[in-house]
């Protein structure tokens, strides 16, 4: 009996890992990843803040930055599709800024905005305001997402997973 008592707790512990490697593969999974020309954003190194809108099928992200030495600060918010505001919640929204060097190479990555809570679509006002150290030689930067909105549940509900990659 202790002895499949702990065959559970290894066999446990070996799912808990893999599933955890996973995750950080997929966190770390941009890195060295070219980013096309067209999904580049040069980062000016003017004094002042720096301002933009981001535009997909999906969203609106208007966005401020500010570059002081080696660090950035972003400030800005996104308002969701009207394909999307259709939907009664959103199940989640990830939005993460990646930072590229001058051949448009994933340098590194971080998460702008995150939302797992389920809110009803009509109250969602995602927004941002997150300082960074920025990686040596980033001259751009790039934005993705991933959300899911839905409407219902159970075998009459509908969902919809939207994406963008950089």
């Amino acid at each position: 009996m202790k002895f499949v008592l702990n065959i559970k707790y290894i066999v446990t512990g070996v799912f808990c890992i893999i599933c955890l490697n996973g995750c950080m593969g997929g966190m770390a999974g941009w890195k060295g990843h070219i980013v096309g020309q067209d999904n580049r954003i040069p980062l000016e190194k003017t004094a002042g803040k720096v301002h933009g809108i981001w535009k997909t099928g999906d969203l609106s992200l208007e966005y401020e930055y500010l570059i002081r030495k080696d660090s950035i600060q972003l400030d800005g918010g996104a308002t969701l599709a009207d394909k999307l505001t259709y939907f009664s919640s959103l199940d989640y929204l990830s939005i993460m800024v990646q930072f590229l060097n001058g051949e448009g190479m994933v340098l590194g990555h971080e998460i702008l905005y995150f939302s797992a809570s389920r809110p009803l679509i009509p109250m969602i006002k995602p927004s941002f305001s997150r300082s960074f150290l920025l990686p040596s030689e980033t001259d751009a930067m790039s934005f993705s997402y991933s959300g899911k909105v839905s409407d219902g549940s159970g075998d009459d509900g509908i969902d919809w997973n939207f994406w963008t990659v950089p």
